[in-house]
């Protein structure tokens, strides 16, 4: 079928091999190259909006073969694309607006462990659609936090151009310090960093945002989407690996992707594919290495996978660096106290809804300006083995000076999905609180609602008024050590039930443990912006639940009485 377009046919074959199981891939990638399957399907329609054009796909794979790999063993010799970075040129260039040349995609996003060549897809793509493609007065960037990290990809663009002479005479493209630049057309292709002000007045045809994973704030990449509306078919791609930046743009960016790529969020736009490990994978299993990187036994070598390995599991310190740089697995804190990986598999398909009338213990962790404020309803259940399962419902809150000052991307997509409660003003109302704490007394049976009585006395004197079973319950290590060791082994072990509430894994992400000499622990924050008050109520909960029998249910509830 694309017999003419070698790259192309090697693009679409790492598709259909990945769907078929004959090359190892992780969930997202499978989803990503069926849907590029089903896409050639459905264009084979006229009445299909899209089209598939392999000539133009084509292009951008022969000009990245035009130039050289700058470091490594294959340093000097032609650019050699591989089969996984053919499929993404593909998608990126091949897809059109049927009867026309108008790219499809404009957004793009690309996730994949360190070492398998990001650089190499990025470069040729600034470049061709800077100085290639034709566009008048195309204004390509290489944005990242730092001006040295989007040097990174600058500079490899600019050492490919420098070693091409061909390349160079034929599109009268030049070197600068600064810039690569095309007189004639008055492009020009420049490395920009984090500092949004500097960024106004753009007209980008070609954003590659390196490492959006590590952009603390979204202005950038705002700055970025706005300054592409006066093309025709800009492109912005972000491309990265996972890291312990929970509440930036690009784990809001990666998990929007992983939405578009489950058919749960429409968006014909973007082209996005994730190599990451699933949820249920080992960690330490060599197959679960090699499925997660692409450029394996190449670019990616499996003894030096391997050893990295054997290090961070011999040392627990190295194995948040090694998930996040090799699996391309998103962690919080450096030295979180709780797993990321054991918290989600945790996640059930629950509603409050499903509980109501059972026994249940509430913890309050309270704030009135900069910090979240969070309630969390725990509902203990003796099984029959005699282990004790806790199911979890959380309920977060802000308020809007707070939320609108935040360097927090993600708290207007928790907003927009109810997860978090935004109250009017500079302080988080109470009086909502109170109103939601009381309603969840009259759903279920309330055995106590734990507070600390720091800035909550007057709150929980509220409560007692109207006959809630407050107890004071004070944020110490005292009375945090057990509870938290038993939240940990309930989540280790598949005895913790939770709906997936985004903002209590962020939290939870974020907590480290501070212990005294008797290995005592203490649940902290590392940094201010690192909330973790949301897992503070929910160990406040679990720590009553642990201490209260929970009611056994009469069978009779349900099938009545039988008579023998």
């Amino acid at each position: 079928m694309f017999t003419d377009f070698p790259h192309v046919a090697e693009g679409v074959g790492y598709a259909r091999d990945v769907v078929a199981d004959a090359i190892p891939a992780p969930k997202y990638v499978k989803l990503a190259c069926q849907r590029f399957l089903d896409d050639l399907t459905a264009a084979e329609d006229p009445a299909s909006p899209w089209q598939f054009r392999p000539d133009l796909a084509e292009k951008p794979m022969r000009f990245a073969s035009l130039l050289e790999n700058i470091k490594g063993p294959q340093a000097g010799k032609p650019l050699s694309l591989l089969p996984w970075q053919k499929f993404v040129f593909a998608n990126i260039f091949g897809w059109v607006e049927r009867g026309t040349e108008t790219r499809r995609f404009r957004s793009a996003t690309v996730w994949v462990p360190r070492g398998n060549g990001k650089t190499t897809v990025a470069a040729p793509i600034a470049l061709y659609l800077t100085f290639v493609e034709g566009e008048g007065g195309a204004e390509g960037y290489a944005a990242a936090v730092t001006r040295d990290q989007a040097k990174i990809l600058f500079d490899t663009a600019k050492n490919m151009v420098s070693r091409s002479t061909k390349f160079r005479a034929a599109y009268g493209v030049e070197v600068g310090a600064h810039a690569i630049y095309q007189t004639r057309s008055a492009s020009k292709l420049l490395a920009v960093s984090s500092d949004a002000k500097a960024l106004d007045g753009l007209n980008v045809q070609v954003a590659i945002l390196d490492e959006i994973g590590s952009h603390k704030t979204p202005e950038v990449y705002d700055v970025m989407l706005t300054a592409t509306g006066k093309r025709r078919h800009p492109l912005l791609l972000s491309i990265s690996t996972a890291t312990g930046n929970l509440a930036g743009i690009g784990k809001s960016l990666h998990d929007y992707a992983a939405r578009v790529l489950e058919g749960k969020q429409a968006d014909e736009r973007l082209f996005a594919v994730i190599w990451a490990a699933d949820a249920e994978d080992d960690i330490w299993n060599p197959a679960t290495w090699r499925k997660v990187n692409p450029s394996w036994g190449l670019a990616v070598q499996p003894d030096a996978i391997e050893g990295i390995a054997k290090q961070a599991r011999n040392n627990p310190s190295q194995e948040s660096a090694f998930k996040t740089r090799h699996l391309n697995i998103w962690v919080g804190a450096d030295d979180a106290l709780f797993s990321t990986s054991a918290f989600n598999a945790c996640a059930r398909k629950i509603t409050i809804s499903d509980f109501e009338g059972r026994e249940a213990h509430i913890g309050c962790d309270l704030s009135s300006k900069i910090d979240l404020t969070a309630i969390s309803l725990c509902i203990p259940e003796r099984q029959p083995d005699g282990s004790l399962h806790y199911t979890v419902f959380c309920r977060s809150y802000n308020n809007r000076a707070s939320v609108d000052e935040a360097r927090n991307a993600a708290y207007p997509n928790w907003e927009a999905e109810k997860r978090l409660i935004v109250t009017d003003g500079n302080t988080t109302d109470f009086g909502t609180i109170e109103a939601d704490i009381l309603d969840l007394c009259r759903r279920f049976k309330v055995l106590s609602v734990a507070y600390d009585p720091w800035n909550a006395t007057q709150l929980a004197q509220r409560l007692a008024a109207e006959g809630v079973p407050v107890v004071e319950y004070r944020q110490n290590t005292g009375t945090l050590s057990e509870p938290t060791k038993e939240f940990d082994a309930a989540m280790r072990s598949g005895r913790l039930h939770h709906d997936g509430d985004p903002i209590l894994g962020w939290c939870i992400s974020n907590v480290v443990g501070q212990y005294d000499a008797r290995a005592n622990v203490y649940p902290k924050k590392p940094r201010n912006e690192q909330k973790i008050d949301t897992a503070l109520a929910t160990i406040m909960s679990v720590g009553r639940a642990m201490l209260a029998e929970p009611e056994e249910e009469s069978p009779y509830e349900h099938r009545g009485l039988v008579l023998l």
